[in-house]
């Protein structure tokens, strides 16, 4: 396993270049610098600001001749517009790219559009994204878990009925529709919750828990029936007819043969959740304003800002990434049937 887990790990490099590549390509050269100074400085900035901005970010280098008027322009009311290839050169795309990954490497993704530094945004973020995701996908997987396993064991019964017919009524229900009732009634009308808002530490438990709550029952439907599928194959086999010939106390059959064999499809969707619970429910923070990466990455998208946005790209490959290899080993580890090579 230890081999397999190191070639793994030698490959991730590669595939992380591609993604880079990829994002560098969307957001340095599909999109102009000079668009990028636009969207940072608003349309009301001067050509010389745009080109200062395109300094800061490391797409022009100045000559001295460019120095001594920046210096002169500083002390001017009209300053002289600054000229390229005389006052500035273009900084190469080889460079340009080297720079990215080293910048990439060394976490340093630059500021943001409040100027404040982009790791450091993401580094606070990330707690609040986590603080709601981390105990509802929780519950929700556990609930999940709960239900069918009950669902199948006792199927085509009435307790099998209501499971199956409640799941579908919830998969009906439009989740953005249930977060504006949630909002609307819940909170803002009856005040069982605070309507928005996040607090630090243990103060935000009042914030998250409504959203939470939210995040669990609209996920209810979709978990019941997934593991009501995986767990009614299980039932059926033959190890199941055996076990209970044999007189195994019913729990038994099902937590302890049941639940084990079921976990390598469990584990799959499991491990696929993952990379998103840091970037947190992207919906719920904005509804709720949560200060979490979904939402700060939806607020980025919206205003343009490349640094958190690209970011928040390359942390999501690696996460998923991590995420495969995990799945990986958990498989080894829960069926020994599996063997990594």
């Amino acid at each position: 396993m230890l081999n397999y887990v190191l070639r793994k790990l030698a490959y991730m490099p590669f595939i992380l270049i591609g993604v880079i590549a990829i994002t560098f390509t969307l957001f340095f050269l599909v999109t102009s610098p000079e668009a990028l100074a636009r969207q940072r400085l608003g349309p009301k900035a001067s050509q010389n600001q745009v080109y200062e901005w395109q300094e800061t970010e490391g797409y022009i280098v100045w000559t001295e001749a460019g120095q001594t008027k920046r210096k002169a322009n500083a002390e001017k009311d009209e300053p002289e517009p600054l000229v390229e290839g005389q006052d500035f050169e273009r900084v190469g795309k080889i460079m340009l790219f080297g720079r990215y990954i080293q910048e990439i490497v060394t976490f340093n993704y630059g500021l943001d559009r409040r100027d404040r530094s982009v790791a450091r945004v993401l580094f606070d973020g990330m707690w609040a994204s986590l603080a709601l995701t981390l105990p509802a996908f929780l519950i929700a997987e556990l609930l999940g878990v709960f239900f069918g396993l009950f669902a199948a064991m006792y199927r085509q019964t009435r307790l099998d009925h209501v499971l199956v017919i409640s799941a579908i009524v919830v998969m009906s229900v439009n989740s953005i529709a249930l977060y504006m009732f949630g909002q609307k009634f819940l909170a803002a009308n009856w005040n069982y919750f605070p309507v928005s808002g996040y607090a630090e530490g243990f103060g935000a438990a009042r914030y998250l828990l409504l959203p939470i709550l939210l995040y669990v029952f609209i996920s209810y439907g979709e978990h019941l029936r997934f593991n009501r599928i995986v767990m009614l194959d299980e039932v059926n086999q033959d190890y199941v007819r055996t076990a209970r010939a044999k007189g195994v106390n019913e729990n038994s059959v099902l937590f302890k043969h049941v639940l084990r064999n079921t976990l390598i499809p469990l584990i799959t969707r499991w491990v696929v959740a993952i990379p998103g619970l840091y970037l947190g429910a992207l919906v719920l923070e904005s509804f709720f304003a949560i200060p979490g990466l979904g939402y700060l990455t939806v607020d980025a998208i919206s205003n343009s800002d490349v640094n958190v946005v690209r970011a928040t790209v390359v942390l999501g490959a690696i996460s998923f990434m991590l995420a495969n290899l995990l799945s990986d080993v958990l498989y080894a580890v829960v069926d020994p049937r599996v063997k990594l090579s």
